[in-house]
């Protein structure tokens, strides 16, 4: 009993020494990393269209090349759209900043001021910020260029890979049929929570992008491309991608066409998070609300911004990877929400 209870402080030691190395040198090769974490994202994604072709009878070298095909044009297109309207707002970012200055002059006369406390210089630095802030995205986001095509490429290799994997695994582990059978279960569930992510994010970046295209809001396919985007950044991610259009729509409409455009688009945000997603997944996530929000900042600080995009799919495979081991079970179960029982 001694020896027991004596371990398990020890074992916990162990493994937050080991977790921390693993995260310094994760954060280390970040840069390399995050591209291999998102080919893998859009390889779990692609690939179960692959086997559907396959079911259709489609050869399975064709079926892999049609997909392949198909995720280039997809990303080209989506490349054009969003560097073509960045480039459009870069250039009328001046003219918003001249709308924000002249919003926040007409704003200062109803808020209290003096000479030790300017609110509406306070106000002035806060917009200059806002702006600067935005055209610092702008900036990141065209210089991506490189990193999407080494992503690309990647995710090509990995379809090519697509067919055998399974017959790969299934040979090297025919004597480890419990491995087997938890790796091929993790598999299905992951790959079923990123599809049915991404179908929800399509119908609330659609939404969004319709709803501000009646809204007459300046680049609003581009801002529905954002809200797909950020769908997949729990709790945070509809902030985020709410805060372009609400922004545009204070210049052209004034604060109550900010309010209308933030309580649309948070009105489809409710739908699709609290109706829709949850009609779909069930309890496939069985992650805690804490691990989740937590997850979030840890793989953005090992990975950058981007690792917030990824933090669900990746703390799932820290999960699975808990589970195959019984001293580590524990772990495992402490990540789980409350209301999962086995």
């Amino acid at each position: 009993m001694d020896t027991d209870d004596n371990s398990v402080p020890a074992s916990i030691l162990l493994y937050s020494t080991a977790a921390v190395i693993l995260t310094i040198g994760m954060r280390e090769i970040g840069s390399i990393l995050g591209p291999i974490f998102f080919s893998i994202f859009f390889f779990l994604i692609l690939s179960p269209l692959v086997h559907w072709l396959q079911r259709k009878h489609v050869p399975g070298s064709v079926s892999v090349g049609l997909v392949i095909l198909f995720f280039i044009i997809f990303a080209i297109a989506s490349v054009l759209l969003v560097t073509g309207s960045l480039l459009q707002l870069s250039a009328q970012i001046p003219g918003y900043q001249a709308q924000l200055m002249s919003t926040l002059e007409n704003f200062e006369r109803y808020l209290p001021s003096s000479d030790q406390y300017p609110v509406g210089g306070l106000l002035r630095d806060v917009g200059t910020f806002l702006l600067g802030l935005t055209a610092g995205i702008i900036t990141g986001a065209l210089s991506t260029g490189t990193t999407i095509a080494f992503i690309v490429i990647t995710t090509a290799f990995l379809l090519l890979d697509a067919a055998s994997a399974p017959k790969k695994m299934e040979k090297e582990l025919k004597d480890q049929t419990v491995l087997l059978s938890r790796v091929t279960e993790f598999g299905k569930s992951l790959v079923d929570f990123i599809l049915i992510r991404t179908e929800i994010n399509l119908i609330g970046g659609i939404g969004t992008a319709i709803l501000l295209l009646i809204g007459r809001i300046d680049f609003a396919v581009l801002w529905g491309f954002l809200t797909f985007l950020l769908g997949y950044i729990p709790y945070l991610g509809f902030y985020l991608a709410a805060f372009p259009p609400v922004l545009l729509a204070l210049f052209k409409y004034g604060v109550l066409g900010a309010i209308a455009v933030f309580v649309g688009i948070w009105l489809v945000n409710l739908f699709i998070e609290n109706v829709l997603f949850p009609s779909l997944a069930g309890k496939s996530l069985k992650l805690s609300p804490s691990i989740v929000f937590l997850s979030l900042f840890y793989w953005g600080y090992v990975l950058g911004g981007s690792g917030a995009l990824i933090a669900i799919p990746l703390t799932m495979v820290v999960k699975m990877i808990l589970e195959s081991s019984d001293n580590t079970r524990w772990m495992a179960k402490l990540m789980e929400s409350g209301g999962n029982k086995e």
